[in-house]
């Protein structure tokens, strides 16, 4: 087995971080009072780990703090395991900041050892995180390897007994302070003046047991290979909900393009992992003192592009009434349907060339509302007005029924009838001498028990004609000889 373990060292930082519309001001992490991370700013100020918050802001007068909150770090770090799902179905999650996947079936798709940990930092770097990577025969020593940030020398299609070979040979060079034991027994091995895993692999088992106790012992095993260590995994989130609280309120819409373009990022990232694409989603603009206000958002196709998400949500946007303060930004996907790629094209397109039929109808219903836009397709009934019916934009229309077998001889050559999918909301009169046929009749009963009159003849033969002013109809003659147009051909 192979296994990765993805190390975020900043992970409580970060999570905090997100709250800041922009990431230029020093920001600490601060529990128990102390400061115990700090971003590139706050470093670059002076502010060591370990010093006073009073400290810290006698240092910078600017400094943004956060009180480590452990529940966002569970919530986030559970998030991140679901996106990498992309890159292995075993994935398991090490508190409180690490992820570990088995990835040994995974390397061929991603180009080898080395392709697969440039996708896993490049997809954590997109969430805005910085990631640790660690590579190992066991879940534990890959653990101690991204802690340590011991990078052992593999090949690019490694062996498994190489593999193991590697890592029992670097596992000697990592410091206890970066493996799973407790304080108290590190204080313990530093007093006896063992400070790395090779001088306790050299300590006779017995007496480590002896001193250390049975705990210990399960935990070298583990680490080495020698004992199994089984894993629960994770099984992925049906749906996507993610949610931004601001330091400081948010009154104008401009503002929100940063933290809308963030939670977009997230939700594409997340769909490309689970290889969904989302139909329709949820954006919740939640003030201080009122209620939320919601902006649902319907797509004609499934979508995974983030810019395509966030200009069908600044459309709408625009026309939406928000609170004068908005404190927290909530993103949720509400339908969701199964991601088929596009096959490419012999020719790309241009940046001049136009929108395809989805974008537009996005547009078209962000601009002017949801029921603007619909398309039609056929119903199943033989009466002409009830044979279509509006649906959903950009829907697959059904298919026509096989025609009774009476019917056939009045079809086109080709074998299907010919008729208009919209006709007019009532037939229109006309008069024989303005009709070229061309195809027919094709005799439809439209029912008896549907007219004003029961005793009035429902039959009715229809032809495909073409009218005097040049346009091709669809005409029919009543059991009385009267002419009536009841739709047009494109």
């Amino acid at each position: 087995m192979l296994w990765f373990c993805v190390e975020l060292p900043a992970l409580g930082l970060e999570v905090c971080a997100r709250r800041m519309l922009y990431d230029e001001r020093p920001a600490v992490l601060v529990h128990d009072n102390r400061v115990v991370a700090c971003n590139a700013a706050a470093a670059a100020c002076g502010i060591a780990l370990g010093s006073s918050l009073a400290t810290a802001h006698s240092i910078s007068h600017g400094l943004v703090y956060f009180s480590r909150d452990i529940a966002a770090e569970r919530v986030r770090l559970r998030f991140l395991a679901d996106a990498a799902y992309r890159f292995s179905a075993t994935i398991s999650i090490q508190e409180p900041s690490a992820i570990l996947l088995e990835v040994g079936g995974s390397l061929k798709l991603f180009g080898g050892l080395y392709g697969l940990k440039r996708a896993l930092i490049g997809l954590f770097g997109d969430f805005g995180h910085r990631a640790e990577i660690g590579i190992a025969h066991t879940p534990l020593a890959a653990l101690a390897f991204a802690r340590a940030r011991e990078s052992t020398e593999l090949p690019r299609w490694p062996d498994v007994n190489d593999v193991r070979t590697l890592t029992l040979k670097s596992l000697r060079r990592i410091s206890l302070r970066d493996t799973e034991c407790d304080l108290a027994t590190i204080e313990r091995f530093s007093n006896m003046g063992i400070t790395t895993l090779g001088q306790v692999f050299g300590l006779p088992t017995a007496e480590l047991g002896r001193r250390f106790g049975p705990k210990l012992l399960d935990y070298v095993d583990r680490l080495s290979g020698q004992r199994p260590d089984p894993r629960i995994c994770i099984t992925p989130a049906a749906n996507f909900t993610t949610e931004l609280n601001f330091l400081q309120s948010i009154s104008n819409k401009e503002a929100l393009a940063f933290p809308m373009q963030r939670l977009a990022q997230d939700l594409c990232n997340w769909l490309i992992g689970r290889q969904l694409g989302v139909l329709r989603i949820n954006w919740r603009f939640t003030p201080f003192d009122s209620r939320a206000t919601s902006m649902e958002i319907e797509f004609a196709q499934p979508q995974q592009n983030k810019q395509a998400l966030l200009s069908i949500s600044r459309l709408k946007l625009d026309v939406l009434d928000l609170p004068d303060e908005v404190l927290s930004l909530c993103l949720s996907s509400v339908r969701l349907a199964p991601w088929q790629a596009d096959s490419n094209q012999l020719f790309a397109r241009t940046e001049h060339a136009g929108h395809s039929q989805a974008e537009l109808i996005d547009q078209f219903k962000a601009r002017l509302g949801d029921g603007v836009c619909c398309g039609i397709t056929t119903n199943d009934d033989h009466s002409p007005e009830l044979a279509w019916k509006p649906t959903t934009p950009n829907a697959r229309p059904l298919r026509m029924q096989t025609p009774r077998p009476q019917t056939r001889e009045r079809m086109s050559p080709q074998g299907a009838v010919r008729r208009p999918l919209w006709l007019l909301d009532a037939p229109k009169a006309t008069q024989r001498r303005h009709l070229t046929l061309l195809r027919g009749p094709e005799r439809i009963d439209v029912g008896w028990w549907a007219s004003a009159n029961v005793y009035d003849p429902a039959q009715r033969d229809y032809f495909v004609a073409r009218h005097a002013d040049g346009t091709q109809c669809w005409a029919f003659v009543d059991a009385n000889g009267e002419w009536f147009i009841h739709g047009y051909f494109a």
